[in-house]
């Protein structure tokens, strides 16, 4: 009896102690990316941004600074989604960052006024401090995208009318609303399902990760679903099915690339909303996510799926990970969360050897998202409710 008295209280004070450590982590990090936020136009990065770098994957890797808007918003959605359960103190902090970050966004623009945004600024050289490409903005152009669209306002002040704006432009250059996808599955390519792109120019591109964030815009939202929204849902329960996120990562989100971005993508979505045809696949995304922990070696995608364990109301194993300096003497220094493959939109069999061909490839690193991941974790981890699946 008392031997189980003492194991009890153990117990008891072990989960008070991560708790309490855990409540630590919150404030230092929320206070540690909120120092990292940009204060002042540098020349380089607009007030409100967050600092990263993109390295050419072949030689030279000529490692430099990118002002893209990218890291910024998803760093903005992950706050705004965790407000609701920090503090008071911790949240003023966080509202401030997400209202820094969206005072950066006109700057990306569409040019002439629409709801739809550029990765890089709408009136500045593509890939920044290359030694070709940042010429050749009239040769390649920068088109909207769907990505840094959907969370830009999904992180920002917009009304009804501009958020059925954006989806306008999203079904009419979705596929086969003027064009064919030519680099999907051969029995996908007739799913008029939403594109990365926004161009009408453009060649319609499926990319799994994009498509689970577009389909975040359109439920929260609340905007009325068609046919294009039920083909994406298709094709995302089609890849979770045949387990594609698994199996063909790089071919399914050529910029996400990794079997534990894309489950983290997925399961955002999951955890947010539920959605019939998800559903079923559960057990087989918690086996999944569980097999990926054990084979994965970067502290980063430790991070992450655990976090997607908890959004599939999984329980998760814990993470020894206590400090910030430890955090950032760890390997996620050079973390790729998003990579840029130009080979994206080609018609097999090339997408799929161009596609693994890192000369032409790009590699975008963010700091500050590093620890909003990590940030994000501990917060999931303490929220209320207990896990289903053990």
């Amino acid at each position: 009896m008392r031997r189980t008295v003492y194991i009890l209280l153990f117990s008891v004070f072990s989960s008070y102690s991560f708790a309490n450590n855990d409540t630590v982590l919150i404030n230092a990090l929320v206070k540690d990316i909120a120092a990292m936020q940009v204060k002042q136009d540098d020349g380089e990065f607009y007030a409100g941004m967050f600092y990263g770098t993109r390295e050419c994957g072949g030689i030279p890797h000529n490692l430099q600074p990118d002002n893209n808007i990218f890291f910024t918003a998803i760093t903005a959605f992950a706050f705004k989604n965790m407000i609701p359960f920090l503090d008071e103190k911790n949240k003023r902090v966080v509202q401030n960052i997400v209202s820094q970050a969206a005072s950066t966004y006109p700057n990306f623009k569409n040019r002439f006024g629409y709801p739809f945004y550029n990765f890089w600024p709408t009136y500045s050289p593509i890939m920044p401090h290359t030694y070709y490409f940042k010429y050749l903005k009239v040769v390649f152009g920068q088109g909207e995208d769907a990505d840094d669209t959907v969370m830009i306002l999904m992180t920002s002040d917009n009304s009804d009318s501009v958020n059925t704006l954006a989806k306008k432009r999203m079904i009419g250059v979705s596929n086969l609303s003027r064009r064919k996808i030519i680099s999907t599955f051969r029995k996908y390519r007739n799913l008029p399902a939403y594109s990365t792109w926004m161009g009408f120019k453009m060649t319609p591109d499926f990319d799994f990760s994009v498509q689970c964030n577009i389909m975040y815009f359109m439920l929260e939202k609340g905007l009325p679903l068609v046919k294009q929204d039920t083909a994406t849902l298709e094709y995302i329960t089609e890849m979770v099915k045949n387990r594609y996120y698994k199996t063909r990562p790089v071919y399914i989100s050529p910029y996400y690339v990794k079997t534990p971005v894309l489950l983290y993508h997925l399961t955002r979505l999951m955890g947010a909303f539920k959605i019939p045809q998800l559903q079923p696949y559960t057990p087989q995304l918690v086996a999944d996510i569980r097999k990926e922990l054990e084979e994965s070696t970067n502290v980063m995608d430790q991070v992450i799926l655990r976090t997607a364990l908890l959004r599939l109301n999984a329980e998760a194993p814990p993470l020894d990970l206590n400090t910030i300096e430890e955090f950032e003497k760890s390997n996620q220094q050079k973390y790729l969360f998003f990579q840029a493959r130009p080979a994206f939109s080609y018609p097999t069999p090339f997408k799929q050897i161009f596609l693994h061909w890192s000369y032409i490839n790009y590699y975008f690193y963010c700091p500050a998202y590093n620890k909003t991941l990590w940030l994000e974790y501990l917060v999931e981890k303490n929220k209320s409710a207990p896990p289903k699946f053990h």
